[in-house]
């Protein structure tokens, strides 16, 4: 299994969604913990430490960006060093350079696909995702 052992965080509000990244993730072998709002998120991934990467959507409810909620999250010494992987439907000719920008470790353009295993095992060994729509 690609991602035995491997604990991830996902925030993702919409419930198909999250329940299609649910099913291939764990799949895989994950264990993922999730949360739909993205307010106070650095604190609860604290709280779920250890967490071996991060799945962030950019839309999420009322008005959070998740450009922001990375920023959050890059300000907490024992998080900053978690790889953080966008998986969005924002059009990727303008969320991607912003990610790579903002230093991210890749981004997945949603429709979630069944390789987002493969994809989260390549950012787990070290590698950037950058995959856009027309690249699945």
């Amino acid at each position: 299994m690609l991602l035995a052992q491997k604990r991830i965080f996902m925030i993702e509000d919409n419930t198909n969604n999250l329940a299609v990244a649910l099913a291939h993730l764990r799949s895989q072998g994950a264990t993922v913990l999730y949360e739909k709002w993205g307010s106070g998120t650095p604190e609860l991934i604290t709280r779920a430490l250890p967490i071996d990467v991060i799945l962030l959507d950019l839309m999420l409810p009322n008005d959070i960006n998740g450009f922001d909620v990375f920023d959050e999250i890059q300000q907490v010494p024992d998080l900053a060093a978690i790889p953080v992987v966008v998986i969005s439907a924002v059009d990727p000719d303008v969320a991607m350079p912003k990610a790579r920008q903002k230093g991210l470790a890749g981004f997945i353009a949603k429709p979630i696909s069944v390789y987002i295993g493969k994809y989260i095992a390549d950012v787990l060994r070290g590698k950037q995702v950058w995959i856009a729509e027309s690249q699945r």
